[in-house]
């Protein structure tokens, strides 16, 4: 188990660090869901919104053709989702 949250950890991190970094770069820097006190909330809505719904299907069986069809769709929704509420204060 301290395998799997020491991985976690390490994904969560290099993601913030992403998001950190593509926020400053385009501007997003300035929204509250990227302040320094909240990006590891930030992260883990993304990571939630964008990740772990694929992963728990491939995980549950899903055909990997099929997921993978679906993976830019997917992306770009929740993306699209995912930073609409970071402008509309809807990560705290």
């Amino acid at each position: 188990m301290l395998a799997h949250g020491m991985a976690r950890r390490c994904g969560e991190d290099t993601v913030g660090r992403l998001l950190r970094d593509v926020a400053q770069s385009d501007g997003l820097g300035t929204l509250p869901a990227f302040a320094p006190a909240r990006l590891a909330t930030t992260t883990q809505f993304f990571m939630d919104l964008v990740f772990k719904p694929m992963i728990m299907r491939a995980l549950f069986g899903e055909k990997l053709k099929a997921l993978r069809a679906e993976i830019g769709p997917h992306v770009a929704r929740s993306v699209a989702f995912f930073l609409a509420a970071c402008r509309h204060g809807g990560v705290g």
